[in-house]
């Protein structure tokens, strides 16, 4: 069972969106309207307007910027966002459990294995 949280829960990571602005934020889009400097804000690398109230940051090995960002994480090659963050949290946790869990059954077998050894020595 922890086996099938653990997969879900990174497949699920690795395929949602984990926060990138949609396509019309791009600055194409705002050429020929009046732009509220107050209300919103350009990131200068990927060339995007993006509301001040959304916390987005830009991600280099990406290359993308990506709302609430929590870091790119090596393991599933993508950044950690605001859609993604709670299904890499679980899938975080029950890669921890799922580790356990085998070291535990792999030393009560070995335990037990040398058990059976020293009572057939007797």
């Amino acid at each position: 069972m922890t086996f099938i949280v653990f997969i879900t829960s990174y497949i699920y990571t690795v395929l949602v969106n984990p926060g990138i602005p949609k396509r019309e934020y791009y600055i194409k889009n705002f050429l020929d309207k009046k732009i509220d400097k107050n209300y919103w804000q350009k990131c200068l690398k990927c060339n995007i307007m993006i509301p001040k109230h959304f916390q987005v940051h830009h991600c280099e090995d990406c290359k993308v910027c990506v709302m609430e960002e929590d870091h790119h994480c090596p393991w599933t090659g993508k950044c950690i966002g605001k859609y993604n963050l709670k299904s890499f949290y679980i899938f975080v946790n029950s890669l921890c459990v799922y580790l356990i869990m085998i070291f535990v059954t792999f030393y009560s077998y070995m335990f037990y294995n040398s058990f059976l050894d020293r009572k057939k020595k007797k």
